[in-house]
């Protein structure tokens, strides 16, 4: 355990503990430097001498910190202290999504879908990067104050084209959300992560796991041999689209799920559409046994009989009744027989011709094909030769499909519906800077769905407003003009819920908050029923975290639910300091590096020490000398696998400032770093 206040790497202090895991602890800090607060991953002590935990946390924080997500925990800084390595990361403040389940379920069917989009928005960009999560499970996604989801905890994932994907390893993971190839030791594929996206899809519905057992092996045999229980048996509120969403992905063989992250966010997002409301349930077309014998109630064995006594085939003709040979022969002695047998043959010809009518009224049944990742105008052909008609074609900015090619269609692949319906294709019009437009002032919905087909993910925030209708954007969480890329871009849409309703004594007389704490202010405001807006600034004359002014000022009359504009003080500006910030590469050499040292060192005994540091990259040292540091501590010390860039902050008030880098021994940049 590290103490809390610890000066971690000189840059991070050790505020608190936010969790003690197999392979590392994780801490609160604040960086120091830029004044805000971080999550720290520190490897346990007992472990820092143990190969393969070294190994699979450095492969944690390469796996992430390739990943830019606005949904993926961020790693902001990796570095060792006094040979400890650790791992600094965006810090999160919120429970994680097992934890909101639990106080939340059930939860409305639109917040489940805003939140796996998030997930699944997240996992397509791993994926892309061939990154397997490998331990998707609630416990590991957070959601921070305004129901952002983060996905964390990249510990045992592994890149695709890695060749340490082995049997052993591929079945780590947590046995509640682990695909059934993962639960036998074979090979693990992104279909592997969209099984466990599929049951994690299915507690947001029903609140719980869809297997449990009294041990580990146990659950996981019913993952692979046990269909999935029945949501709608649970709640007829999901439609059986939705249901279907969660049976594809969790399908026992792979082939059967979504071929990606991104398929399964489109078929979801269209599961609450009315057009889709008869849709049959999913049926899986691969991994089903043809030859087994199949058991229907209420069926014996036959006994083995005793033999008989062969008996003729006249003995054995079953004799006509009695009753029923009069009949007949009544009829046929009757003279008016023969009218009888024309009416008969008259029912039975208008029976068949109805019948044969009604057959022929009912279209006939087809399967939308796969047409995703294709050209438009080749997934056109396909539909047409299936006997289905184009309906729309919508543009989506897509960053995993090329542009001209479909992402995705509605209804989704595999559905099955009348021939000669019409199917929307979803068409990528590329990955490219939009402008965001500028929503204030506009229904929510409408803009939902302009954002949303530009491949923007959208947040709610609903806010009492005095001013603005109910429904409408009061403000967006992006500013109109601002160029982004829609599908690494989520905005937040503050919508009004119309006036609050107000008690009687609605008015609140504004005590004056000079000089309360921030907390205190906050108490206030949530007594009196008002929203309290913060502004930070620096102060020489009063303490940090303290209220400075405010605004309406003190004995202002304002109506409950009403804004207050507080500045809280920072503290004294530094006199003089300047930050500077250098920004560099270091280039890996590899095994060029041991190649060459290897060859100056023929007389000594330094290969295999060589060899051993290759194995693990470049050994790269850092120094830096400024008001903080000093030349004779490093500053960053690791080793690196890629071409690396370093960004590092100096902070000089007067003279200047020293860097230095050592890669494998050798210094390879010193230079001097000025104001």
């Amino acid at each position: 355990m590290i103490d809390k206040g610890y000066l971690l790497g000189e840059r991070y202090r050790i505020i608190d503990t936010l969790g003690e895991g197999g392979m590392a602890n994780v801490y609160l800090a604040e960086d120091i430097i830029l004044q805000r607060k971080v999550a720290v991953k520190i490897l346990r002590l007992d472990l820092q001498n143990e190969p393969q935990t070294q190994a699979r946390f450095q492969r944690e924080a390469l796996a992430t910190s390739e990943l830019s997500h606005p949904n993926i925990v961020s790693v902001l800084d990796v570095g060792t202290d006094h040979s400890l390595p650790y791992m600094v990361m965006e810090y999160v403040d919120g429970p994680d999504l097992k934890e909101y389940i639990r106080k939340n379920s059930p939860l409305d069917l639109r917040e489940v879908i805003r939140i796996m989009d998030q997930i699944l928005s997240a996992v397509a960009l791993a994926h892309k990067h061939n990154v397997i999560h490998r331990d998707l499970k609630p416990q590991n996604i957070l959601m921070d104050k305004r129901g952002n989801i983060k996905i964390a905890d990249f510990g045992i994932a592994v890149a695709l084209n890695q060749s340490s994907i082995t049997q052993t390893n591929s079945v780590m993971g947590s046995v509640h959300y682990m695909s059934p190839e993962q639960t036998r030791g074979g090979m693990v594929t992104k279909q592997s992560d969209i099984y466990s996206l599929g049951i994690i899809l299915y507690e947001l519905l029903t609140g719980t796991v869809p297997f449990n057992g009294d041990t580990p092996v146990s659950i996981a045999l019913k993952h692979a041999q046990e269909l999935i229980p029945s949501i709608r048996k649970k709640d007829k509120s999901v439609p059986q689209a939705l249901e279907n969403v969660v049976l594809r992905a969790t399908a026992k063989d792979p082939r059967d799920r979504y071929p990606s992250a991104q398929a399964m966010k489109a078929d979801l997002d269209s599961s609450l559409d009315p057009e889709r409301s008869d849709e049959p349930v999913f049926v899986p077309t691969h991994g089903l046994n043809n030859d087994k014998t199949i058991v229907l109630p209420g069926f014996r064995p036959q006994e083995k009989q005793q033999e008989k006594p062969e008996v003729s085939k006249e003995d054995t003709q079953p004799e006509e009744p009695k009753s029923k040979k009069i009949f007949w022969q009544n009829v046929k002695d009757h003279k008016w027989w023969w009218i009888f047998s024309v009416i008969t043959a008259g029912l039975i010809i208008f029976i068949m011709i109805f019948a044969l009518s009604g057959r022929g009224d009912k279209p006939e049944q087809v399967n939308v094909p796969d047409v995703t990742n294709i050209a438009e105008n080749r997934a056109k052909d396909k539909l047409e030769a299936a006997g289905l008609q184009i309906g729309q074609v919508i543009k989506r900015q897509s960053d995993d499909v090329k542009k001209g090619r479909v992402i995705a269609t509605k209804p989704n692949a595999g559905n099955s519906i009348d021939q000669g319906k019409t199917v929307d294709l979803i068409v990528s019009s590329g990955s490219s800077m939009v402008k965001v437009a500028d929503m204030v002032g506009k229904e929510y919905d409408e803009a939902t769905k302009k954002l949303e087909n530009l491949g923007f993910d959208v947040v709610r925030e609903d806010q009492y407003s005095d001013k603005v209708p109910t429904n409408e954007i009061i403000s967006q969480s992006i500013a109109a003009g601002v160029e982004v890329k829609p599908t690494q871009t989520t905005i937040t849409l503050v919508v009004s819920k119309g006036k609050p309703v107000r008690p009687h004594n609605h008015t609140v007389t504004l005590r004056d908050l000079k000089n309360y704490s921030l907390k205190g202010a906050q108490d206030y405001a949530k007594e009196h029923g008002l929203t309290l807006q913060i502004n930070q600034e620096y102060s020489d004359n009063v303490e940090k975290g303290m209220v400075i002014s405010m605004e309406p000022g003190p004995g202002t009359k304002v109506d409950r639910g009403s804004t207050v504009t507080i500045k809280v003080s920072r503290g004294p500006k530094a006199k003089k300091e300047t930050t500077i910030t250098k920004t560099f590469t270091v280039n890996y050499v590899g095994d060029s590096f041991g190649k060459d040292e290897k060859t100056n060192n023929d007389k000594t005994d330094n290969s295999s020490s060589n060899e051993d540091s290759n194995s693990k990259g470049d050994h790269v040292q850092i120094y830096i000398k400024d008001d903080d540091h000093s030349l004779s501590n490093i500053y960053r010390d690791l080793y690196i696998k890629r071409d690396m860039s370093f960004s590092i902050p100096f902070s000089i008030r007067s003279g200047h400032g020293e860097l230095r880098v050592v890669r494998n021994g050798q210094t390879i940049l010193n230079e001097k770093v000025t104001k």
